[in-house]
């Protein structure tokens, strides 16, 4: 999983059990932080802006935003000693939404993980059905019921009754079906490449879709922006479980075996994730028995 940046190159890698791969500056992702999560993680996010300059913030999370991520049905943010649970419903289990913002649902209750109200997470509509996907952009919300698909407005879910259920919600602009891409704003079906299988997606921040597609020849990024399809091949095989792309085009794969793929204006470059122990507490050594 990813949680993204507005520099793909400083985005943050967080692996299934929590584990946190951060940026070092010279090329490579590495996990200091001794902390873990209860259940094992399913996706990740970022509650607020995409901007990280490596500063920290009063939680000691990065400036440009809390990460958050969503582990069986449990939503958890991160700070700078580890990871705790956010409280949004006495009972239930929850979502994490997908998008440029990070949204979050319990049932038919759709909360903001950047706005808080005494302290929690701020609810933002109740939706006609349990919600069972979220795409969230800057300024836009869609959420999707077994029933269909809603947009957020002045405060109120609005049914689209024009886009089909059951689709892979992607952002407040995109969802995924199984022959391509649906713009939700148009309904517009773009078909995929032909023998290409598409994985994990993510909105950009200038509104254009971005997939990860597997084919016999190996891994490709497939873009989507004004109606047009291109398809960028990484040079490797696996299996992608996180995708990021910033304006200036420069984009981060994770995948699953800890291999992080990044291009630049150079192409394409693979490195490997990394531990490092945490620095040793200054004090007196542990007590020996006689």
């Amino acid at each position: 999983m990813v949680a993204p940046a507005q520099d793909a190159r400083k985005a943050v890698v967080i692996g299934p059990n929590g584990e946190v791969y951060e940026p070092n500056g010279t090329g490579a992702w590495v996990h200091k932080l001794a902390s873990s999560t209860a259940n094992i993680l399913v996706a990740a996010g970022r509650a607020g802006a995409t901007v990280d300059r490596g500063d920290r913030g009063a939680d000691g999370g990065p400036v440009g935003g809390t990460i958050v991520a969503l582990g069986e049905g449990v939503v958890y943010r991160l700070a700078a000693n580890g990871w705790s649970a956010i409280r949004l419903a006495q009972h239930g289990t929850a979502i994490l939404g997908a998008g440029v913002r990070s949204l979050a649902a319990v049932g038919r209750q759709l909360f903001a993980l950047d706005q808080l109200t005494g302290g929690e997470p701020t609810r933002l509509a109740l939706a006609p059905g349990n919600i069972v996907a979220i795409g969230a952009g800057a300024k836009a919300v869609v959420v999707a019921t077994e029933a269909g698909v809603w947009r957020l407005e002045g405060g109120k879910l609005v049914a689209l009754r024009s886009v089909p259920a059951h689709l892979r919600i992607v952002s407040d602009r995109w969802a995924i079906a199984d022959r391509g891409a649906v713009d939700l704003t148009t309904t517009k079906l773009t078909g995929w490449p032909s023998g290409v299988t598409i994985g994990v997606a993510a909105a950009t921040s200038d509104d254009a879709l971005v997939a990860i597609g597997e084919s016999r020849a190996g891994l490709e990024l497939v873009t989507l922006r004004h109606g047009k399809l291109e398809r960028d091949p990484l040079g490797i095989t696996g299996t992608a479980v996180g995708v990021v792309v910033d304006r200036a085009g420069r984009a981060l794969v994770a995948l699953s075996d800890g291999r992080i793929a990044l291009r630049d204006q150079s192409g394409w470059t693979t490195t490997q994730v990394t531990d490092e122990p945490p620095a040793e507490h200054p004090g007196p050594a542990p007590a020996t028995s006689p």
